[in-house]
């Protein structure tokens, strides 16, 4: 039952073949530039925090200021409202939910001249240190007003995290934050 193949049907058979093949090839690359060009894949990003664009290094002296560990950081406005004692809140808290890794980061609020005097009271066990400077609170003016960020110990602002009126919102920012932290801690020897 072998049956020779004329030459044309040897030849639509050959081609079938390259066309088979070079559709194995063909087809995922197009596949792939069709979901890139519509949207559909998104990148692989992990961090859930807002990278600061453009970069923020404070200067020595700020940082000096500053304790010598990762820093959970809060910029505290003219009138401390609501917003503000979220945040305060949040960044202390973060502290305790690092665990073993408490040693290496510190919660900060940063105040200028024009800051509020009257903060919100925090809980007894809260380790938020206060800095009073002119010239770091003028630095870090750039980022949004209200927000969260972690400063490393080499004075680079990292990244920052929207806050909000609602206390249990800023809390949900604060689990963002604390995952990308303990990241940033597990990847990083400084601090």
């Amino acid at each position: 039952m072998n049956k020779s193949l004329t030459p044309e049907q040897q030849k639509r058979r050959n081609r079938r073949v390259l066309l088979t093949v070079a559709a194995i090839f063909i087809l995922p690359l197009a596949a792939a530039q069709m979901v890139l060009k519509m949207g559909w894949y998104e990148p692989g990003v992990s961090n859930k925090g807002n990278l600061v664009s453009p970069e923020i290094q404070l200067t020595e002296s700020s940082n000096a200021l500053l304790p010598n560990k990762w820093r959970i950081a809060y910029v505290v406005p003219a009138e401390c409202q609501e917003q503000c004692g979220n945040a305060l809140y949040v960044a202390s808290q973060l502290y305790h939910a690092l665990g073993k890794q408490q040693d290496r980061v510190r919660p900060v609020g940063i105040q200028g001249s024009q800051s509020a005097t009257q903060l919100p009271t925090l809980p007894a066990d809260s380790n938020l240190q206060y800095v009073l400077d002119d010239t770091l609170n003028a630095e870090l003016r750039a980022l949004p007003e209200h927000s969260l960020f972690i400063i490393d110990p080499v004075g680079n602002v990292v990244l920052w995290y929207a806050t909000s009126d609602d206390r249990q919102a800023t809390i949900l920012q604060g689990r963002d934050l604390l995952s990308d932290l303990q990241k940033l801690l597990k990847l990083s020897r400084v601090g």
